[in-house]
């Protein structure tokens, strides 16, 4: 099994079990459970409990609040509610239901309890287009049936949790994976293309809308999506197109990866997801730290090498940000305020390229230039007698995760790297 795999089934795996646990814990504290819609709370008359591990509720109140359709066969016991073009059919003490008539299997059985039928919560909202979250603090199920998003080009309102996503940059096709939902369409990957090997496994059927730097329009309209991702540096000037063909929001800046899992999570009610990737990024990143000790003073040097014969270091980033976080020191050279990266012309510059540790991340968009670059570049004897190179502390290291992708599921992966190249 791939690395990338194990550690998606490993997040899948923790995502389940922290969901089914939650209720649990409201339970054994012997604490009622609050459901509000759209801020308004609910009250009924058999109060929401938990059965099986999952959160139910009778099924009418909520129904009736939605101005959904409600009907009832007492002889097959089996329930039907009808919101807009959704059907939902459940039967008495039955794990299985359907949607428009894909059967769907349930964590939890619908029953009767005290005159009432009850329901799995989660499921009967999030069928109805429904951002379904749990507030453990105050043991409260918050439901949406509406979200504006607010983003880099101002504010969009969605009206219903999104199930055609097309995705117009690279990082958030990553993210979008890692939080469990597959786009209908993307654009393709910068290279290994149409999709970056790490993330191919999970892309099948999803439709190529082009370049990031110009996206397909006419693909991304024949496939009708509910919602468009895009950014405002990539795609600023093509917003008010998008924004006619489907609700439209841009992050700011395509390597904030922590921001964008954030609104993507919003948008896609994935929230609960986003939260258990994020405490276990912190709680590795605390780990590194604390591993790491007093080699945090390490002066750390991110190059590349180009394709004309230049080389760049990179002072801030998608890597950057993340040597940041967890602490890592930069060499002073290096320390360029307002500059993500900083261009070297001249061999004589080599100089600036030095740290206690050098990654390189060159790659090749395709005829391999960068790699000769590299070769002679690397012949000076100037680059012999920089310290990261004559501790044998020069690493060339993945480009796509160190930064292309600029995904939340690669920055685990570069994490995953500095933990072996500082043998932690």
């Amino acid at each position: 099994m791939s690395k990338p795999l194990s550690r998606t089934i490993a997040l899948l795996l923790t995502f389940v079990l922290a969901i089914a646990v939650i209720p649990f814990s409201a339970a054994a504290a012997g604490q009622p459970i609050s459901v509000v819609l759209d801020g308004g709370k609910l009250s009924f008359d058999v109060p929401p409990q938990v059965i099986g591990g999952s959160t139910m509720i009778p099924y009418r109140l909520l129904s009736e609040k939605l101005g959904a359709k409600l009907s009832y066969d007492q002889k097959a016991k089996k329930l039907s509610v009808t919101r807009n073009s959704t059907t939902v059919q459940l039967t008495i003490g039955s794990s299985q239901a359907s949607i428009n008539g894909k059967a769907v299997t349930l964590d939890a059985k619908a029953v009767e309890k005290d005159g009432r039928t009850l329901v799995p919560l989660r499921f009967l909202g999030e069928a109805f287009g429904l951002w379904v979250n749990w507030n453990s603090g105050t043991k409260t199920v918050n439901l949406d049936s509406k979200r504006t998003i607010t983003h880099a080009m101002g504010k969009t309102t969605l009206t219903s949790v999104p199930k055609r996503v097309a995705v117009l940059f690279n990082g958030m096709v990553d993210i979008s994976l890692t939080l469990g939902v597959k786009p209908v369409g993307a654009v393709e990957s910068w290279v290994q293309t149409p999709w970056y090997h790490y993330l191919r496994q999970d892309m099948g059927g999803v439709k190529n809308l082009g370049s990031e730097l110009q996206p397909n329009m006419e693909a991304i309209v024949a496939l009708k999506p509910d919602l468009i991702i895009g950014s405002k540096t990539r795609h600023e000037k093509i917003y008010d197109q998008l924004s006619k063909i489907a609700p439209t929001i841009f992050v700011e800046e395509v390597f904030g990866w922590k921001d964008n899992m954030a609104m993507g999570a919003k948008a896609l009610n994935r929230e609960d997801a986003a939260n258990v990737f994020m405490a276990d990024w912190n709680k590795r990143v605390a780990d590194f730290k604390s591993k790491i000790g007093s080699r945090a003073n390490t002066e750390v040097s991110i190059i590349r090498f180009q394709d004309d014969n230049t080389a760049r270091f990179y002072v801030t980033g998608f890597a950057g940000t993340i040597l940041e976080e967890l602490g890592l020191k930069r060499p002073k050279a290096q320390q360029v305020d307002g500059k993500v990266l900083v261009n070297l012309t001249s061999q004589e510059q080599i100089p600036m390229m030095d740290g206690d540790v050098i990654f390189d991340i060159s790659s090749s968009y395709g005829e391999g230039k960068e790699f000769k670059t590299q070769q002679e570049w690397q012949k000076n004897p100037l680059w012999t007698n920089l310290k990261g190179v004559k501790n044998k502390k020069y690493y060339k290291v993945n480009d796509i995760t160190w930064n292309m992708s600029g995904g939340a599921t690669a920055a685990k992966m570069m994490l995953d790297d500095l933990f072996f190249y500082f043998d932690l």
